[in-house]
């Protein structure tokens, strides 16, 4: 019988080993789900199999929807890139006129050109002619062959440094960085919801195996109990006592248990397969916080945290595209206070002919030439452009400011609440082995009379709630980790280089 006293009160079979008791030697090997199960009829759920949170951020990389629309702004952003090349994609037009009356032939005119631009605002045009018929125009005689002609034309006033083609190819570059940007952005806000509800799993699994193993152990005691009033060694108000810890621990585990269904369904979110298809979670995953859990940042890292923040963070880098797009339209716009120039040069030559054609005694006499200058008087509409780009410009710069402090102080706060959290796991871990060593005492004190049931219920309560509050700490840590990793842009944070 004094065996079965000592066995009745022993410490929580998931917070402290399992030590003989005197008399007992020692207990066989086996798991403590067994040592458990073999007690008492609830079992304490301690096993499953392992899927880390690394592995889970591999899983939601590859095959999330909203993962593979961060893909697709990027390749639209790209996509709107190569549109705005299209305005140097050298053109090619070919028209062909005939006019045919009374049976008289009046012409046929048959004109070809390819127009080459180039990066520096300047045209290539080559071009070709033939006429033919009695009636035509004097300015578009040709020999019988035809005539081919060479030329360039060049801007000498507005968009010589800048034209609406360039400029477009200029905000198209800044728009594309912003789209990787925001394709960075997308999944850095994923992944951050990601790391909560993981954590927010494994403390709602810690929190269920907490108090499955208060229940069994509630359980196992009150047996004992019974047992001990049966025999007359206990009175019989401690039978109720038990019974009362018994249907506490009982309710928490029903609410651990609900706690825990709702927080697998919400991981369970995250999880598709290669086909865009939802998966589910396997049906014995249990997490883990390898690669996420304890590891606190360096110190000697934070200055350079914070200048990777400063750098890399999503939504600095789009404000920093929308700077490059606004410097693009006020030069623009600096151009439009210029009038508008442009020369045209082209040598012309009959096609089939002996004489080189970039011959200068040739050319001299072969050879089309245009100017034309145009200009308003008051410059209102462009002056208005200038206006409104400058404040866009200066708009978007105060932006980048705002945004930069910002971003410095989210990424400071994120390394101070995961270096703090680290502290305080180190001191909750503290406070979980006192909380033991107060419970050991007072079993003790239990069996040799000198304590009450209650005590002994409330020393152990404080076990199993600062176990708890350590398995809140724990799952924290995901969410912090993520925290940083939003803040600072880089991905790499979210887990503990091994």
């Amino acid at each position: 019988m004094r065996r079965l006293v000592y066995a009745a009160f022993l410490p929580p079979l998931l917070l402290l080993d399992v030590r003989p008791l005197p008399g007992q030697g020692t207990p066989p090997r086996d798991s403590a789900r067994l040592r458990t199960s073999a007690l008492v009829g609830t079992v304490v759920d301690t096993v499953g199999m392992p899927f880390p949170f690394p592995a889970f951020v591999d899983v939601v990389l590859a095959n999330h929807p909203v993962a593979a629309q961060a893909r697709l702004v990027a390749e639209q952003a790209r996509a709107e890139l190569r549109q705005a090349w299209g305005a140097f994609d050298p053109k090619l037009v070919a028209t062909w006129d005939q006019k045919r009356f009374g049976g008289t032939e009046y012409f046929k005119y048959f004109d070809a050109e390819m127009k080459i631009p180039l990066p520096i605002g300047a045209d290539v045009t080559l071009a070709f002619d033939r006429t033919m018929g009695r009636y035509f125009n004097p300015d578009r005689r040709t020999t019988g062959n035809g005539t081919f002609s060479a030329g360039i034309s060049l801007p000498l006033g507005q968009r010589i440094i800048t034209d609406e083609r360039r400029t477009a190819l200029q905000q198209a570059r800044a728009a594309r960085d912003a789209g990787d940007a925001e394709r960075i952005g997308i999944l850095n806000k994923l992944l951050f919801s990601a790391a909560k509800d993981y954590g927010v799993w494994y403390e709602t699994w810690r929190r269920r195996a907490i108090a499955q193993e208060g229940e069994a152990l509630a359980d196992f005691r009150l047996q004992a109990v019974r047992q001990r009033v049966a025999n007359g060694e206990s009175a019989p108000i401690d039978t109720i006592e038990a019974l009362l810890e018994l249907q506490r621990r009982q309710v928490t585990r029903y609410e651990t248990d609900a706690s825990f269904y709702v927080s697998t369904l919400n991981l369970t979110a995250y999880v598709w397969d290669s086909e865009g298809r939802p998966a589910a979670l396997p049906g014995d995953a249990k997490p883990v916080l390898d690669g996420v859990g304890r590891g606190g940042l360096d110190s000697t890292r934070l200055d350079a945290l914070i200048d990777v923040a400063t750098r890399r963070n999503p939504d600095l880098l789009k404000v920093q595209a929308k700077v490059k797009q606004a410097e693009a339209e006020r030069l623009l716009a600096t151009q439009g206070m210029i009038p508008l120039a442009e020369a045209k040069l082209a040598g012309l030559a009959e096609r089939g002919g002996d004489d080189a054609f970039f011959d200068r005694s040739r050319l001299d006499n072969n050879y089309k030439a245009g100017l034309s200058v145009s200009t308003p008087l008051l410059f209102l509409k462009e002056t208005g452009k200038f206006a409104a780009t400058g404040a866009k410009l200066e708009f978007q710069q105060y932006e980048r400011d705002r945004l930069r402090r910002d971003i410095e102080f989210d990424a400071r706060a994120a390394i101070f609440d995961l270096a703090n959290l680290e502290r305080l796991l180190e001191r909750q871990s503290a406070n979980v082995r006192n909380a033991r060593l107060l419970r050991d005492a007072e079993q003790i004190r239990f069996e040799n009379g000198e304590s009450t049931l209650l005590i002994l219920n409330l020393r152990e309560r404080l076990v199993l709630d600062e176990a708890g509050k350590l398995a809140a700490l724990e799952g924290k840590v995901a969410a912090a980790r993520g925290a940083l990793a939003l803040a600072t842009g880089d991905r790499t944070l979210l887990t503990i280089p091994r």
